[in-house]
């Protein structure tokens, strides 16, 4: 994964609040709701990766340290494959940004592209350098019956959609058709069973949905796009 990170307009000198009387206050005491976070997608997607910002503003009265972790994670496995551990100083009305590039990843099959899946937590502190806790390994532990489930939901959707494949290709052989009608006689028969595929859609919907409400303000998981046009659902 490619992470890169932008300031605006303000320094990274790490050390020049430490000592400030004024603010060695203690960090528990204080409201970081005026910090305002956005994992942001790019626009742009490719068949080799999706790009996205992680984006915090400082609407706070004065200066903030900040720290994330982001663990990146295979789409497939949901194991976390690297740690990147972005920190920094933000003066007040101004902005961070730290860009990363989820790489695109073939499942078994080789024939869906899926980009990297990401967490992303944040901490702030205006003593000093501060660390953020990672928290992938706690929040897949609560994810992992659905995980299952919508793992297996994908391996039987991946072998209906190779035995449709199949069917078509055998009620339509490329010997004596031309292309375009050998084209739509293929999609006439993938087409006919489109309400039967769709048992696979609507579940692969409602598994995704019954994660994503799992612990949103610490869980949320970012990334994970089918990028490979032409195979994606």
């Amino acid at each position: 994964m490619k992470i890169s990170y932008k300031t605006a307009g303000y320094t990274l000198f790490l050390s020049l609040l430490i000592g400030n009387p004024s603010l060695q206050a203690d960090s528990a005491e204080v409201d970081f709701s005026c910090m305002r976070e956005m994992v942001r997608p790019i626009i742009q997607v490719t068949d080799r990766h999706q790009e996205y910002d992680v984006v915090i503003r400082n609407q706070c009265p004065g200066p903030v340290f900040w720290s994330m972790c982001i663990e990146r994670m295979d789409p497939w496995t949901h194991k976390v494959l690297e740690n990147h551990l972005p920190a920094g100083y933000i003066e007040a009305e101004k902005k961070s940004r730290v860009n990363l590039q989820m790489k695109s990843t073939p499942n078994a099959a080789g024939d869906v592209n899926r980009s990297q899946e990401f967490y992303v937590n944040l901490a702030y502190s205006i003593e000093g350098p501060t660390d953020a806790p990672c928290v992938a390994s706690q929040c897949e532990a609560k994810k992992t019956a659905l995980r299952k489930q919508l793992r297996s939901n994908e391996v039987n959707w991946q072998k209906a959609r190779a035995a449709l494949q199949a069917r078509a290709e055998t009620a339509c052989p490329d010997n004596g058709w031309n292309s375009a009608d050998l084209k739509k006689c293929r999609q006439d028969v993938i087409g006919a069973a489109s309400e039967d595929m769709s048992v696979y859609a609507l579940a692969d919907e409602d598994l995704r949905q019954k994660l994503a409400e799992i612990d949103p303000q610490k869980c949320t998981v970012y990334g994970g796009k089918d990028l490979d046009l032409k195979n994606s659902r």
